[in-house]
């Protein structure tokens, strides 16, 4: 897998990664609804943004009340056999829309009194406790507003044999028990699949079975959702393929099993979706069955965590969001394996909306081009509240000038290194005492960076002009940071801290140790053909195979293979080749300083070592080796 590939995974993760808005009040009901209707606006933005962003299959299915109004697959399923795409019998991986169902699963069980939202989780834990909360005890609260604090896990998340554990016990305490918390539980939002994996653990530890047992008696059954499981099935036949647009055509991206069932494992049509929306905006119930209370849908719509008191916030699966024409909505979306789906509830309407698509590159482009075509055609005209700037001065927009970065690697363990390589930087200017742009990656907008204007509203509050986003700067232990972009909050970095000089300092000595792998090859080489005699280190040749052989596997096997994990030689053997290097780099500056090297290259030999030692620190400090930092 290329590095090209490495980028789509990120992407894919990064989807799933969220923004958070505010609701404004509708007013101006159109004309009612119809599948007619519907199609001709739906249709032509489908059609031309599937070719454009080159999107093999897609579907759509729209509920108002308690029915389907409109329901229509798009392109292709499989691309290679030319089977169409049919919402009724089509399966797409959800992906992280998953963590809706397993925040509804964790609800029902609150409800019968199984579990509390605030009470320390360790008091209902049976087969492991949470050891490793160093900033304090963790809550139900916490993990369904993705607070909880607890690192990323990217190593060994998924598999090739597209294996899902029956249970979640033996994951989630591995993962504890290697991985500290990293902040204090409520004190900021960070997506969280391994956050979700111990939500789906909770369940089954107070539930007594496994999570898909529990949902597929407790949610997918009851409400007829029949082709739902969080397995992937047996019989694939059904479910659609996957693709990534290379340039040249389709490529085809392999199912893989996940470790966290509850982050995002779920299967099913689009179709059988369509009752989940229905009971969520139907007060928990659907075609007479109770899925939940009224008085609990609501709790998990309403905004549970705010990074500020004026940001949009959070619910129990659900983010609260608004369209580009300021129509309230609550949704969530996921990606995996390079299906993209979304799901958005308009609760002033009783409408929900799902699309689901079989291409990962262009994020979720489409799915926001379709909502906001279909609310602005069909729906209301909405009157946006007016923007009250707050006045400022150029010098204090300015001090909040620089590059903030968005990334979505663990601090801790195996993966801390993908950030020199998938991280994502916004950049802040001042343009008045009021206003400010910020370039980035933005929530619907696709894969390409843009500029986008805001002006602040309260002190370090911004909301974009024209646009959905917010953003507030805000210090912490001596650092600033901006929360917003996908609800996290990005820290400001220096110039020596940017993705592409960490990702230079990465790539240079690697290139640098296979050039001098080349000239002492060279050397050697040209002294036996001339028939000198004088000497030449070994050490060096030595020293830098060894860096330069760990460098390409490194590059073009680990950064790749690191969400399936390491067989025991790479752990302990080449990932272990720069520590040798180290060592004979020490040996080779000792016989310098006591004379005993007699290589005439002594100024170039030191400078190997020296870079030698220094490279190993750096990849020591980015958990690339055998032995980890943190």
């Amino acid at each position: 897998m290329t590095l090209f590939a490495l980028r789509k995974w990120f992407a894919v993760l990064l989807v799933s990664c969220l923004m958070l808005i505010q609701p404004l009040s509708v007013v101006n009901a159109r004309s009612p609804l119809t599948a007619l209707s519907i199609e001709q606006v739906v249709d032509p933005v489908m059609k031309n943004e599937m070719n454009n962003l080159h999107i093999p299959g897609a579907a759509i299915v729209i509920t108002q009340g308690d029915r389907i109004i409109f329901e229509k697959g798009y392109g292709f399923a499989d691309v290679e056999q030319q089977i169409p795409v049919d919402p009724e019998r089509t399966v797409f991986r959800i992906g992280s829309v998953t963590k809706s169902f397993t925040a509804t699963a964790a609800m029902q069980l609150v409800e019968k009194g199984k579990l509390s939202l605030r009470e320390d989780l360790n008091t209902v834990l049976k087969d492991y406790k949470i050891t490793n909360n160093r900033y304090g005890p963790i809550t139900l609260h916490h993990l369904l507003t993705h607070t909880a604090g607890i690192d990323e896990k990217i190593y060994k998340r998924d598999n090739h044999e597209s294996v899902i554990p029956e249970f979640s016990t033996e994951p989630v305490n591995e993962t504890l028990q290697m991985q500290e918390t990293i902040f204090t539980p409520g004190s900021k939002f960070q997506y969280s699949n391994a956050g979700t994996g111990l939500l789906g653990s909770v369940i089954e530890q107070a539930s007594g079975q496994s999570l898909h047992d529990y949902m597929r008696e407790n949610i997918f059954r009851p409400l007829g959702m029949d082709s739902a499981e969080l397995y992937l099935p047996e019989d694939r036949s059904k479910l659609a393929k996957s693709y990534y647009y290379d340039g040249n055509g389709y490529q085809t991206i392999p199912y893989s099993g996940i470790i966290f069932p509850g982050s995002g494992a779920a299967n099913m049509t689009p179709v059988d979706f369509a009752p989940y929306m229905i009971a969520h905006l139907s007060g928990g119930s659907y075609n007479g069955t109770s899925l939940l209370k009224p008085e609990t849908v609501q709790s998990m719509h309403a905004q549970q965590f705010a990074a500020h008191k004026r940001m949009y916030g959070i619910g129990y699966g659900f983010f609260k969001g608004e369209t580009k024409n300021g129509i309230p909505t609550l949704w969530a979306n996921g990606g995996i394996d390079g299906f993209i789906s979304k799901m958005v509830l308009i609760p002033s309407e009783s409408i929900g909306i799902f699309v689901a698509v079989n291409a990962t590159h262009p994020g979720l482009e489409l799915h926001g081009k379709v909502v906001n075509a279909f609310t602005d055609k069909l729906l209301t005209e909405q009157v946006r509240k007016p923007l009250t700037p707050v006045d400022g001065t150029i010098d204090e927009m300015k001090k909040l000038e620089g590059q903030y970065l968005l990334t979505l690697t663990p601090e801790n363990g195996w993966g801390k290194g993908l950030r020199l390589l998938s991280s994502y930087p916004y950049t802040v200017k001042a343009l008045d005492g009021q206003t400010i742009s910020v370039t980035g990656l933005f929530q619907n907008e696709g894969q390409q960076s843009l500029e986008k204007k805001f002006v602040q509203v309260d002190d370090h509050f911004f909301q974009e002009i024209d646009g959905e986003e917010q953003l507030y700067f805000h210090e912490e232990q001596g650092k600033f940071y901006m929360t917003g972009p996908m609800n996290f909050s990005l820290p400001r970095i220096s110039f020596i801290e940017s993705p592409p000089v960490l990702l230079a300092l990465y790539v240079i000595p690697g290139i640098v140790f296979i050039l001098l792998s080349l000239v002492w090859i060279a050397r050697f080489g040209l002294r036996k053909w001339r028939k000198q005699s004088h000497a030449i280190s070994k050490i060096v040749p030595i020293m830098a195979l060894l860096h330069s052989l760990f460098f390409i596997i490194q590059f073009t096997y680990a950064n790749t293979e690191l969400v399936y994990g390491y067989p025991a030689f790479y752990q302990f053997v080449v990932a272990s080749l720069p520590i040798v290097s180290l060592a004979a780099a020490a040996y080779l500056l000792l016989r310098i300083g006591t004379a005993k090297e007699r290589d005439r290259w002594k100024v170039v030999n030191s400078a190997a070592a020296i870079l030698s030692i220094l490279y190993t620190g750096y990849l020591f400090y980015w958990n690339f080796l055998s032995i980890h930092y943190s």
